[in-house]
């Protein structure tokens, strides 16, 4: 009976509340997590020691084993957003506590989170479906772009060769900043706008004969 009650508990959303009075809340916990991390700013995150699953939390560099859960902070920097809205919760307020930001950090079920929005105020939003019925579209490009190459198979993107602003696609160690690491010994270049995100995944889609459906805004 215990077990029933706790599968019908509505999950819970967390809000975060800034000295200044703006307040952060979304229907998704990872995206009030991401966009506080971000209105914080990495200039100040960057000094902030915290481990997530036996790593740093916040990293310029994609772990590899936690790869589906790096969230980009913008200017190289990476988080690690998983585990639950409990742990999201502990990590903002051990930030909070460690850069001395009083925030004020809640977690209900009752909130009313707001809706991610996608394509407004310039926000660029991209989304990849496969004939498998896999869709991805994370809630920045540069995500979503990492995942679908992820899905499609680095070692078979690694044999096209490509070049992007004649730069290798893919290399054994980094060699541009613009790279992010992929998997081990696999440096993947990110395009830096959306356009050229879906051109790469356009030359892909078509060489590899993937069927792949590529929307953008």
């Amino acid at each position: 009976m215990e077990e029933r009650l706790r599968e019908r508990e509505k999950p819970q959303k967390l809000r975060v509340v800034f000295p200044d009075g703006e307040t952060l809340c979304f229907t998704s916990s990872k995206e009030t997590l991401v966009q506080t991390l971000r209105r914080i700013g990495i200039d100040r995150l960057s000094s902030v020691d915290i481990m997530a699953d036996g790593a740093p939390m916040i990293t310029k560099t994609i772990i590899p084993k936690h790869q589906r859960h790096m969230e980009s902070l913008g200017d190289g920097w990476y988080v690690n957003i998983g585990g639950s809205t409990h742990t999201k919760y502990m990590r903002l307020k051990s930030i909070s506590e460690k850069l001395n930001l009083g925030l004020i950090i809640d977690k209900s079920d009752d909130f009313k989170g707001e809706k991610v929005s996608r394509g407004s105020k310039g926000v660029s939003f991209l989304q990849v479906s496969f004939p498998d019925g896999t869709v991805i579209g994370e809630s920045n490009t540069t995500e979503t772009f990492f995942e679908t190459v992820i899905k499609i198979g680095i070692e078979r993107v690694e044999k096209l060769n490509l070049t992007y602003n004649q730069k290798n696609f893919i290399t054994s160690s980094q060699q541009y900043n613009s790279q992010v690491q992929i998997a081990k010994d696999k440096w993947l270049v990110i395009p830096a706008s959306t356009k050229d995100k879906v051109k790469m995944l356009n030359v892909m889609n078509v060489v590899l004969h993937l069927g792949i459906k590529i929307e953008y805004i």
